[in-house]
């Protein structure tokens, strides 16, 4: 018997779907997070850090002295 046909007549075949169901679920996830208006000025701030001095940032608080 060939490993092929062991393989075939192993019905792996669903494993297949419920990684891609998992893998939809968290891409889906990630892309609500990152898309979400909540977290914008998050975002901004991050966005702005490269520009800004050496001060450091607390993203929910603001500059700290």
């Amino acid at each position: 018997m060939r490993l092929s046909e062991i393989m075939s007549h192993a019905g792996l075949a669903g494993y297949a779907v419920v990684g891609l169901v998992i893998f939809f679920i968290v891409f889906v996830a990630v892309a609500i997070r990152v898309l979400s208006p909540a977290r914008k000025r998050e975002y901004d701030e991050a966005s702005r850090m490269p520009l800004d001095d050496d001060t450091p940032v607390n993203p929910r608080k603001g500059r700290t002295p």
